[in-house]
Parts: C-alpha cells; structure tokens; sequence
C-alpha cells in the first residue's frame, strides 16, 4: 500500500471542478435534478437537552423534491445541521508572511477548522456510507484537485476513491510543502515552489488524513479516501447529496474535525429518495 507522486507543470492538468451549488462532491455521479418524494430519517445521536432547538428539515428547504431515484436505485440527501450560537469566526495572523496577507486584498482570512454557514448548517463535514456497497466501482478519471492559494488549502476538506488521482497544487507565489500524517497509507511530505504540482493515488480508504504545511504553520486540510463512489461533503449551505445508492441497509456516517463522528441506520429502497439530518449540539 504505496502512496505514488509524480511532479508536473501546473499548466499540464486542467482544475478537476470540484464544488457543486451546495454539495462539494468528488468521485461520484452528478446528483439527478428531476422531482421525486423522500423519507425522512431520524438522527442516533440526541441533540443535548439544553442546547438551543436547532433548524429541522421542515424549517430547511427539502432536498428530496429536487431529485430523482432512478427505479433500480435510490439516493440519500440531507442536511448537517449546528446547534446554538456557533463560534466567531477566527482569522488566520499571518504574521511576517506579507505576500501571503497581500493576496487577500486587505480582506481577512479565516480558519476552516468549524464553518457554520448562515442557516446553521456545517460546511466541510464528510458524508458517507461506511463500509462496503455492494457492486464494483471504478475511479473517476478526472483528479480532485486540492490548491495553495492565498497561503491557504483550497478546499479545506476534499474527498477522493481509492486509485483517484490526487492533484496537490501550489498557485502561490511562495514556497510550500505538504505533509500527510495518514494512518493507513504511506506518509508524505513535498515541498512545492511557486506554480508547481504534484499528483499521487492512495490505495486504501481513510477517513481524516491530516494535511499541514510546515513552512506556513496555520495550512492544515482534511482529505478522506473512500473505497465506493457514495460520499460527499457539505458545502455553503450545508447539504448533502448522493445519487445512486444500490438498496439495502446502510450506516451513513459524517465526520467532521472538530464535532467528530455521528452515524445514523438507514435502509435505501429502489425509486426512493431518502431524506437526512445530522445535528450537532453546540454552545451558546
């Protein structure tokens, strides 16, 4: 189980799109947009008692009237939802590093370790079916791109299959390096000058493999590397998306670095459009 890097010329590889309206999802299908009906599943884990009561899916737009289940297969989408007042965001000091504070046009940048989004939904959690899928699953051909722009990992977290090619890229004008601190996977540490890429494949699946550079202390990103296509990761409004789920009963799990893990027991009927939610107690 061999991590693989190749260094390339970043005007070689064309950018993998790796953002959907809401739902950043790599290494899968794109979701169907006709209408279809969903049922709604209840989250394993409680919200705290004393918490504030946090948005239901009633009082979020419903996802499943926008999608479609094909008749041999069904799809899960939903919500990851943040209990109470969420932190204040945290801006990144980038200290004595002026190229890096000049690329944010005086703007200030801020830590992704926990983004609520404005409806109280969470951007940057993993969601995914754990455990095998029944069926074989190629690698999409198309790398998942993770870049260094403005001294920061963009996307703050990305996801890939088992085999996909991962494109490390640094779009600055200073140097950086990446390490990866996997615990199934080979270790890594490249350092990148400015305008250069590099591209590896991972042969095991893993959930949370830490990224930092070690020149710039405050980069840190989460890469997750699935074994199946069925998987995604919240965007800005914190929903979620995956199409073409064989039926069957599942554990769908979402993590997330700073709220951790939650799992929820589902079962996936053929043409049904099963609808979700995660909720996170928070402070106040």
């Amino acid at each position: 189980m061999r991590t693989r890097l190749m260094s390339i010329g970043c005007g070689a590889v064309a950018l993998a799109a790796l953002i959907s309206s809401g739902c950043a999802k790599m290494g899968a299908s794109p979701a169907p947009t006709a209408t279809g009906s969903g049922d709604r599943a209840k989250p394993s884990v409680a919200p705290s008692a004393s918490a504030t009561p946090a948005p239901s899916i009633a009082k979020l737009p419903s996802l499943a009237g926008k999608i479609k289940a094909p008749s041999d297969k069904g799809a899960i989408v939903g919500w990851v939802v943040y209990q109470g007042t969420p932190p204040k965001p945290k801006a990144i000091n980038f200290g004595a590093e002026q190229i890096c504070s000049s690329m944010h046009n005086g703007k200030p940048a801020y830590y992704e370790t926990l983004v609520v989004n404005p409806n109280s939904t969470v951007k940057g959690t993993f969601v995914t079916i754990r455990g095998k899928v029944p069926g074989d699953y190629t690698p999409p051909s198309q790398p998942v791109v993770i870049d260094q722009v403005g001294c920061i990992f963009t996307p703050h977290v990305a996801a890939a299959m088992v085999g996909q090619e991962i494109e490390f890229r640094n779009s600055d004008p200073v140097s950086h390096n990446i390490r990866g601190t996997p615990t199934r996977n080979q270790a890594f540490n490249s350092v990148f000058a400015s305008k250069i890429a590099t591209k590896t494949k991972f042969d095991s699946p893993e959930i949370g493999m830490p990224l930092k550079c070690d020149i710039h202390f405050w980069m840190s990103a989460y890469i997750h590397v699935s074994q199946h296509p069925f998987f995604a990761v919240t965007g800005d409004d914190g929903s979620f998306v995956i199409p073409d789920v064989p039926p069957g009963d599942y554990t769908l799990l979402a993590w997330h670095e700073t709220l951790k893990t939650q799992t929820q027991a589902i079962t996936v009927k053929a043409g049904e459009v099963k609808e979700v939610e995660f909720t996170w107690p928070g402070g106040r």
